[in-house]
């Protein structure tokens, strides 16, 4: 079985999860950041990433970080499916 090292510590077979181990939710899997929610609720507003940038004083790429690092903590395929399910956590 081969297994990557990151850092000395062995971790996975290097291959990708099979399809039964992956799971998608509504649900977060971790809790997001104050920032993170600031972000993509300006992108699910219709903001484009740059002027999201100038409303929270950040560069363009920090907000496309946190913009991918909020989809993926919520299981979304996609930032309009990471907003969808931000608005119905916050209305529901």
């Amino acid at each position: 079985m081969h297994h990557t090292r990151l850092f000395g510590k062995r971790f996975g077979s290097g291959q990708p999860p099979s399809r039964e181990r992956v799971e998608r939710s509504s649900a977060p899997k971790a809790t997001l950041t104050a920032f993170e929610r600031r972000a993509l609720e300006l992108f699910a507003s219709g903001l484009p990433r740059g002027e999201i940038a100038q409303v929270l004083n950040r560069a363009p790429k920090t907000i496309s970080n946190s913009l991918t690092t909020a989809k993926d903590k919520m299981g979304a395929r996609s930032l309009t499916e990471a907003a969808v399910l931000l608005a119905s956590a916050l209305n529901g």
